[in-house]
């Protein structure tokens, strides 16, 4: 058996790299590889890297810009790929189904509802004040492969049809598109049944061949067993005092809040955090270099955590869990931590994406001290874990290997 991953870059490889461990174990045998089409967006520092059990391929390697031209190339006996709604989508579909390849799309994070609206007028936008600048090279080379599956279904007036579509409504060629059988992948998973309802009501899926296989993010974190406090403490150096963990949403590197705006909320949270005779823990984003912070977190005796920490356990132990909007909030409400999250200052902008009876959004420094001192009970809706974060057996990903070594049967 022959596994080919896809992708569009290398930034999401540990969507294929946590596969890795029981694809070894279920299919010793399988020969598995990845190639992605990073370098039509931007230079590659090497056109074939090396990861966990698999070796990947940008598309220069092959020398050509033609997705078929890989395929036939490489004759896998399956594709999985991250996405199901581009152009690039469904020539891809399109061009196994020819070669005989079966498809698996392979969910990688919770479905957006109601982006239509917002996310089509952003896009629509965007396109208007910067049009000459989208006529680029990955643009270009998508057309033309979307143009050759068109050709090799003998319905090239697809092409004109979707690329008008494009330019009246972008959303609707890109995460909001509607289903076409060239978007009918052979087996297609998602973490969710909220994903499952949004594919089939939203973007007109037929009920077939969609599994909820859960989110394989999370069988990390429920495996991982709970150690003693004083153990836990002891080996990350922390003292054996409650500490309040904020998980930092990586704002300041994404650019969407000034380095300066956060230490000074930062600054804030420390000194209730002092005064209630609290640790202050971070544990920091992955983009956020530890360096660029340091002198500031040594100031206000921050004590600042990376990707090396046992998660679980740093949330676990902790007394209170603060964030702006962090998705990694739903970590803390999965072991039923209270979390009270800023909205005063520069954080006031930002949405209540939880319920509030979930957790407690904090209008200024006051209100905040007052629920971290007293320890005023939040996170009341019993029901919110078990509506929105699926099956939490630990097994995700050997059933999501299992799904796609049974559609080669």
């Amino acid at each position: 058996m022959k596994i080919l991953f896809f992708d569009y870059w290398l930034k999401g490889i540990a969507n294929f790299n946590r596969l890795m461990p029981e694809l070894r174990r279920q299919c010793p045998e399988a020969e598995v590889k990845m190639f992605h089409v990073g370098s039509w967006k931007e230079p590659q520092e090497s056109v074939v890297n090396e990861h966990d059990g698999f070796t990947s391929y940008d598309i220069s390697y092959y020398k050509t810009w033609s997705l078929f031209k890989v395929l036939k190339r490489e004759r896998p006996d399956v594709l999985v790929m991250l996405n199901l709604c581009f152009l690039n989508d469904k020539a891809l579909i399109v061009f196994c189904r020819k070669l005989g390849i079966k498809t698996v799309y392979l969910a990688h994070g919770k479905f957006l509802k109601n982006i239509d609206e917002s996310l089509g007028s952003f896009i629509k936008q965007d396109l208007r004040k910067n049009f000459r600048s989208k006529i680029r090279r990955d643009t270009i080379n998508m057309l033309r492969n979307y143009f050759h599956a068109t050709l090799l279904e003998h319905k090239p007036m697809r092409f004109v049809k979707d690329l008008i579509a494009m330019v009246k409504d972008p959303s609707s060629m890109t995460l909001n598109s509607t289903y076409t059988d060239e978007l009918d992948a052979d087996l297609k998973l998602v973490y969710y049944e909220s994903d499952k309802q949004l594919l089939i009501e939203q973007r007109k899926f037929p009920d077939k061949n969609i599994y909820v296989v859960g989110n394989p993010e999370l069988d990390t974190f429920i495996n991982t067993p709970l150690m003693e406090r004083s153990e836990f403490l002891r080996q990350v150096g922390l003292p054996d005092v409650p500490y309040l963990l904020y998980l930092d949403d990586g704002y300041v590197q994404a650019r969407l809040l000034d380095k300066e705006e956060w230490h000074t909320h930062l600054s804030e949270i420390a000194g209730i955090v002092k005064k209630a005779n609290m640790q202050f823990v971070i544990k920091l984003h992955p983009r956020t270099p530890l360096a660029e912070h340091a002198r500031f977190f040594s100031k206000e005796h921050i004590i600042p955590f990376g990707r090396e920490v046992d998660f679980k356990n740093l949330i676990a132990h902790s007394e209170t869990v603060t964030s702006f909007v962090s998705t990694t909030i739903s970590y803390a409400l999965l072991l039923q931590k209270r979390v009270i999250s800023p909205r005063w200052g520069v954080s006031a902008q930002y949405i209540h994406n939880y319920p509030d009876d979930v957790i407690h959004y904090s209008p200024d420094a006051e209100d905040f001290a007052e629920w971290l001192v007293n320890k005023r009970p939040c996170n009341t809706s019993i029901s919110y874990v078990a509506n929105n974060f699926g099956i939490l057996d630990g097994q995700t990903i050997p059933r999501i290997v299992t799904l796609i070594k049974e559609i080669l049967k």
